[in-house]
């Protein structure tokens, strides 16, 4: 079996990679900062806490020449990658989930620097399969199924997202946090074994310059192409310049969302809920984006969709602030928060809208950066704009953050209808660059790889 030689095939084949993918980032971003919450963390220290564990997403261009040019001969060029870095991270958080954290006597949450540093370990695995995954999309799927494919790689991210994160959550009133959190390693596992059984990537080979002085004229002329094609060439530098912007409103889904939910008095099962839901929204509206790209094209499509996150989250700042529910208030004696039952009710409308927005964009905004991608340096290209978006994700948690803690605590100490409203007005300024990018000339479709 190889699933690489038809395009249902390879349809599958990357979804299940991109769930993998999510598998770990829902768990961190949805049950252990729902957790981390639980236990009296700060909105500053728990965006904090969040920037940090992720903070390896957004240097992964770095790995992109090692991905590029370093395998074993007799290895797939990318799928060694792959699998290398899936048993790093299911060994990273099985590490992690030995040493989670508890809450401490005075206050604070023990362990929780031990912790964050496997979680770092594990996300730099995670990242350098996301580099390896990508740059063998762009090596074996032809321009005619980029849209879709990236519509199935970043919907099943979502679902992984959800299984990690709201499965885990659900999973917690059974088994206890701990028990629940195996579910994820126990998923990567089980995908490890499906890569290593049905990834036939052929060796790849070329001559390589004889001696020291020739392996480092590689590397120079290596360096001078990515740097050509970053800095030289309107493409790639716009390309960078629109991946350093959030392509639409993030607050629905990041540290804002973490915070309000709970304190909105919504209990454990309710936000599970609703994190699926909005997950399974997410990953039919990511399919259905795809398509309608390969159609509509990649930039037209990505305006439309990416400016269309604004609406709920602007509406959902309004009901906000017409409740005159400001800040959130103070948690009663057993730790969880007075209930505001109009506003939960907003709040799954405001956040499905903004999966539907959100999904549709997410697949076409990565296919249009494969669309950038020069084939000869694809993997630190395209992930160089990955990457570039994870620093809008790290910056976009560090803000959000601060922006809700209090002045007496360091924070900016804006209301969260002001907060969402920034969101608002920072999520649009891609609109000034999107215009002006334009893709790379069509290349001939490449054909499926042979075992």
């Amino acid at each position: 079996m190889n699933l690489l030689r038809t395009p249902r095939g390879r349809l599958g084949l990357f979804g299940l990679l991109y769930f993998g993918e999510g598998l770990p980032q829902g768990f961190v971003a949805t049950a252990v900062a729902l957790e981390f919450k639980r236990l009296g963390m700060e909105a500053e220290a728990l965006g904090a806490f969040l920037a940090t564990a992720m903070s390896p997403w957004a240097w992964k261009w770095a790995l992109g020449p090692l991905v590029d040019n370093l395998h074993f001969a007799r290895f797939g060029r990318r799928s060694q990658w792959i699998v290398a870095a899936q048993v790093g991270m299911i060994v990273g958080l099985g590490v992690a989930l030995a040493c989670f954290p508890t809450a401490g006597a005075d206050g604070q949450i023990a362990g929780l620097g031990l912790f964050t540093t496997c979680l770092v370990i594990h996300n730099i695995c995670g990242a350098t399969q996301d580099v390896a995954i990508d740059a063998l999309a762009v090596t074996v799927l032809p321009e005619d199924e980029r849209g879709r494919a990236n519509g199935v790689m970043f919907g099943a991210a979502q679902l992984g997202m959800a299984a990690g994160g709201s499965g885990v959550v659900a999973l917690k009133s059974t088994l206890g946090f701990g028990g629940a959190a195996l579910l994820v390693p126990a998923l990567l596992f089980v995908l490890l074994l499906t890569v290593l059984r049905g990834v036939k990537e052929a060796p790849w080979r070329r001559e390589r310059p004889a001696g020291f002085a020739g392996a480092a004229r590689e590397v120079v002329d290596y360096l001078r192409q990515v740097f050509t094609v970053f800095f030289t060439t309107r493409r790639g530098f716009l390309g960078m310049v629109l991946a350093l912007l959030p392509a639409g409103c993030l607050s629905l889904s990041l540290t804002l969302s973490a915070v309000i939910a709970p304190t909105l008095g919504m209990s454990d099962d309710e936000i599970a809920r609703l994190g699926l839901a909005t997950s399974v929204v997410f990953a039919i509206a990511c399919l259905t984006g795809g398509g309608i790209s390969d159609r509509l094209g990649r930039r037209l499509s990505l305006g439309l969709m990416a400016g269309a996150s604004a609406l709920p989250t602007a509406w959902m700042a309004w009901k906000l602030q017409s409740a005159g529910w400001l800040h959130a208030p103070e948690p009663l004696a057993d730790g969880t928060w007075p209930r505001a039952d109009a506003m939960i009710s907003a709040w799954w409308l405001a956040s499905l809208a903004f999966a539907v927005a959100y999904g549709m964009m997410y697949g076409v905004r990565s296919a249009l950066y494969m669309d950038l991608a020069e084939p000869r340096i694809a993997a630190t290209q395209f992930t160089a704009s990955m990457a570039l978006l994870n620093v809008v994700t790290m910056y976009s948690y560090w803000w959000q953050g601060k922006a809700l803690t209090a002045v007496e605590k360091g924070g900016w100490g804006l209301t969260v209808p002001e907060a969402l409203g920034v969101d608002v007005g920072v999520g649009l300024l891609f609109l000034l660059v999107l215009p002006w990018l334009t893709p790379r000339p069509a290349l001939p479709a490449p054909g499926p790889i042979d075992a």
